[in-house]
């Protein structure tokens, strides 16, 4: 047994968990186009991934990532497009109509570690998102590369 390596090992389990969720209390008002979804409250951030002031998440480790948005957008004269990206690319979007509408939206993603994913508004600028912890970003990692 002198060879054994523990079946943890061999699959690459990680030391650490990595995950975060942070909540808008505050809404952000006037969201230009291209602009960060920028959420204050970090209730998680195991692996210190998460990055608050930039509404960015910065991958530690490479793997296969879960991310999931809830959004609130109150009554506006036009509907908001919010974009999950991935290094400056859009991967996905998800629309809140006129009216308040509550609406989400979950990926998997393989990303690289120092990869970044963040939520942005797209197409229309002065855009709301409202807070009261209505609104949130999360994200864990499934399976490191």
């Amino acid at each position: 047994m002198a060879n054994y390596v523990p079946r943890t090992a061999r699959r690459g389990i990680i030391a650490s968990p990595v995950a975060f969720t942070a909540v808008k209390v505050i809404s952000q008002d006037n969201i230009g186009v291209n602009q960060n979804i920028q959420f204050e409250n970090v209730v998680l951030n195991d692996g210190g991934g998460f990055h608050a002031n930039h509404g960015i998440f910065i991958a530690p480790v490479g793997g296969y990532y879960l991310f999931t948005t809830s959004f609130l957008h109150p009554p506006g004269p036009i509907d908001i497009r919010v974009g999950l990206m991935h290094n400056g690319r859009l991967m996905a979007k998800v629309s809140g109509y006129v009216t308040w509408d509550h609406s989400s939206m979950t990926l998997v993603l393989k990303i690289a570690a120092g990869d970044e994913v963040w939520l942005e508004n797209k197409d229309v600028g002065s855009q709301s998102i409202y807070g009261g912890y209505y609104s949130s970003f999360s994200g864990v990692l499934l399976h490191q590369l």
